[in-house]
């Protein structure tokens, strides 16, 4: 018999359980260790090495937002050179500090530094604005630019449920990080055309869990036969 704490997947630094990957059953709530692993899987097999983009864990944002004190002595535990990166996705979550698990919505939103911007993405109408703010504004120093960054609310698709705010994340990312990977030949990048999102091209929260569930199946089966070097 499976427990819940049973590890069902080891990817480099991300380990999934068995209660994790129950997230990805309809009607669940995606957990912080599924978009970590999304986030994981997308650095190591579509990001080319030399594009600047940086996936922040939704820990990190955690600790990003609500540690005390001067953001800047965060420095040794946050990524490397978080300044240097042209663009920055961040996952928001209405999580409080002081209550564990408190969280009920994710929200996206990612910075280009170009433009020196935060584009934000809500399936829940603008939910999460107040916690996007303030994770901008505690992020803002690290990023070591003259002015403050600007918020730009962004049009997302709706979400009919209470449930399918995370897959929409992973959705948005996805068509995000295409969008701009495809930008990258041209000579002047359009940011406001490039980060507005089709609907129609995002894929849906059913496609979503599915693929995420083959997609551990089929590394799971690598795992048995080779070692895992993806």
């Amino acid at each position: 018999m499976i427990n819940n704490d049973d590890i069902i997947l080891h990817y480099h630094d991300v380990v999934i359980r068995k209660l994790d990957l129950e997230t990805l059953n309809p009607g669940q709530w995606l957990n912080d260790t599924m978009i970590e692993f999304h986030m994981e899987f997308l650095e190591r097999t579509f990001l080319p090495k030399d594009a600047k983009y940086l996936f922040l864990r939704p820990g990190i944002v955690h600790l990003i937002t609500f540690a005390p004190g001067d953001v800047s002595q965060l420095e040794s535990a946050l990524p490397p050179y978080i300044d240097q990166y042209d663009v920055i996705f961040i996952p928001v979550n209405d999580g409080r500090p002081d209550i564990a698990y408190s969280g009920s919505h994710w929200s996206l939103m990612v910075y280009v530094r170009a433009i020196n911007a935060f584009y934000y993405y809500d399936t829940l109408r603008y939910n999460n604005l107040r916690n996007a703010e303030l994770t901008r504004n505690r992020i803002y120093p690290l990023l070591k630019v003259s002015r403050a960054p600007q918020v730009i609310p962004s049009t997302s698709p709706q979400q009919d449920n209470t449930s399918d705010c995370g897959v929409y994340v992973i959705s948005m990312m996805d068509y995000i990080l295409h969008q701009l990977l495809k930008a990258r030949v041209g000579k002047h990048i359009q940011y406001a055309k490039i980060m507005m999102l089709k609907s129609k091209q995002l894929s849906t929260p059913k496609e979503v869990r599915n693929n995420m569930n083959s997609m551990i199946k089929r590394l799971q089966q690598r795992t048995i036969v080779e070692p895992l070097s993806v």
